[in-house]
């Protein structure tokens, strides 16, 4: 049975290979004039969105198995289609990015937590989700998004321990390093995006 980093890891080359080409959320590469795309480099991130774009669930998720209807995954995969432009309502893989995003909202709880399974290590998917939920809200200004991502933003304020960290469970005990860079990789998405964002919990993090 798969775990959920096997289950990202599958998607890996098609991510990897969008992101490491990306430039600013929504902003197409070739509107870039100090980004060099070559036709080789071009074909690799199609094929790549292509394959994402062709895994996709019917319900607008990704992820299979045990880890199937994964909010983070779902959420790095449809940052990966905006990395190379795509928005809701713009570019050929628009409609992939509108159907993830349907499903992450969907799925963001009234305290706050965005997950569509919470028994396995929740903060994980929640920090993507955030991550999303920002970099979509700062290009579109979706009041919908909006709402979620607030309530997002608290709850990972709401959970930092006593070290300035976070761990797999929405609680404030112990700290993992890399669901804490989650957690604030989501923190400066939201305040980039003009959310209102505490210094304080910035500084405990990275102090």
């Amino acid at each position: 049975m798969l775990t959920v980093f096997q289950q990202v890891r599958r998607a890996v080359p098609a991510i990897c290979v969008t992101l490491a080409c990306s430039v600013p959320i929504g902003v197409r590469a070739e509107e870039r004039n100090d980004v060099e795309i070559t036709p080789a480099l071009r074909e690799s991130v199609q094929k790549g969105l292509g394959y994402l774009a062709s895994i996709q669930a019917d319900d607008g998720s990704y992820g299979t198995q045990r880890y199937g209807r994964h909010v983070g995954i779902t959420s790095l995969a449809c940052l990966a289609f905006m990395a190379d432009g795509h928005l809701p309502q713009r570019g050929e893989f628009g409609r992939h990015v509108e159907r993830g995003l349907d499903f992450v909202v969907r799925h963001a709880q009234e305290s706050g937590l965005v997950a569509a399974d919470t028994s396995h290590g929740p903060m994980y998917g929640h920090g993507f989700a955030t991550l999303f939920l920002a970099e979509i809200y700062g290009t579109t200004q979706d009041v919908r998004v909006r709402e979620a991502l607030i309530k997002a933003v608290r709850l990972i304020v709401a959970t930092q321990n006593h070290e300035g960290g976070w761990r797999y469970q929405p609680v404030p005990q112990q700290a993992d390093i890399s669901v804490t860079i989650c957690q604030v990789m989501a923190l400066r998405a939201a305040r980039n995006s003009g959310l209102s964002v505490p210094r304080e919990t910035i500084d405990r993090a990275i102090s």
